[in-house]
């Protein structure tokens, strides 16, 4: 079981003022092997937005994780410093992947990641969904060359569904859109996919990698 930590914060958005922040937690969280990868909000984000996240094998993993960061040196002052530009928090997530995953923060800086997520539509088949999702990330691999990563939500609201793409800078994402705009079997397949969302939860975002 392959699992993805997400914490999703709001602040300032004064770059200049976080990366020495953003940097020092990056590196406790390295001493202390965490591979905690930390991003910032672009497109279909709020501005000023901040995610770290992380790859654990199991939630044991990650409550061994937290035990060490707790105990780091310089962890709770740093927080405490990063508190002073934060204006709000979304609740934790921890997502499930069902296709893809990786451990470790070997994620170039400057690497941009979409996601497209949504909540499972009520009475949805949750097989259906897969089957649907599965065939839909295969067909866009064999149309773009870009993996696509599948996940459900573990902790948090119950029901997300989310696929996950990294792509190196924003060329390589216009060049995607591209093919895909070209094949009315991609749209096909991507509308087919609105019988298993619930209405308006259906988001596209981009994070770009900082630290």
């Amino acid at each position: 079981m392959m699992l993805l930590f997400n914490r999703t914060v709001q602040t300032s958005g004064d770059l200049p003022a976080l990366m020495p922040l953003l940097q020092e937690i990056s590196g406790i969280c390295k001493k202390n092997d965490v591979p905690m990868n930390v991003w910032v909000g672009g497109n279909g984000f709020v501005i000023g937005t901040v995610v770290f996240s992380v790859g654990y094998e199991s939630l044991a993993a990650r409550a061994a994780a937290t035990t060490r960061l707790m105990a780091a040196e310089g962890w709770w002052e740093v927080n405490r410093k990063m508190r002073e530009h934060m204006t709000s928090a979304e609740p934790d997530t921890i997502l499930s992947y069902i296709r893809g995953g990786s451990l470790g923060n070997a994620i170039p800086a400057g690497t941009i990641v979409q996601t497209n997520q949504f909540q499972l539509a009520q009475g949805a088949d949750w097989m259906a969904t897969l089957k649907w999702a599965n065939e839909f990330a295969e067909m866009h691999t064999k149309l773009t060359g870009v993996d696509v990563n599948i996940a459900h939500s573990l902790f948090g609201v119950l029901g997300g569904m989310a696929m996950i793409s990294g792509y190196p800078n924003a060329e390589a994402i216009d060049t995607q859109r591209a093919k895909v705009s070209a094949s009315g079997e991609w749209l096909a397949k991507f509308l087919e996919g609105g019988k298993f969302s619930t209405a308006g939860t259906v988001m596209q975002r981009h994070m770009t990698k900082v630290v």
